[in-house]
């Protein structure tokens, strides 16, 4: 079932990538080099992973200097962790 596409695959998200998912959660619309400053160290691979999985899109770009992109979570990210909207990740 699971190569005919009926059942869902896992999700598997590491450490670092969790971390940088609640970040993007928490803080949307983020930029990478916020994310970044909260986290320590670089997050520029673990966006594109995340992105990738679908569970971070680029939602805009910032007014900041160079117009860096902004990073939030997806639907996918809402029907993964439980979440009915937006709002309730506020609450996690």
């Amino acid at each position: 079932l699971t190569r005919l596409g009926h059942v869902p695959a896992a999700v598997r998200i590491s450490t670092p990538m969790m971390e940088t998912l609640a970040v993007v959660a928490y803080h949307q619309p983020v930029s990478r080099a916020n994310a970044e400053a909260v986290r320590g160290v670089g997050c520029g691979e673990i966006l594109r992973q995340l992105m990738e999985r679908d569970l971070v899109r680029i939602v805009g770009r910032s007014e900041e200097l160079g117009r860096p992109y902004l990073y939030g979570t997806t639907k996918r990210f809402l029907k993964i962790f439980g979440l009915k909207n937006e709002l309730d990740r506020h609450f996690i």
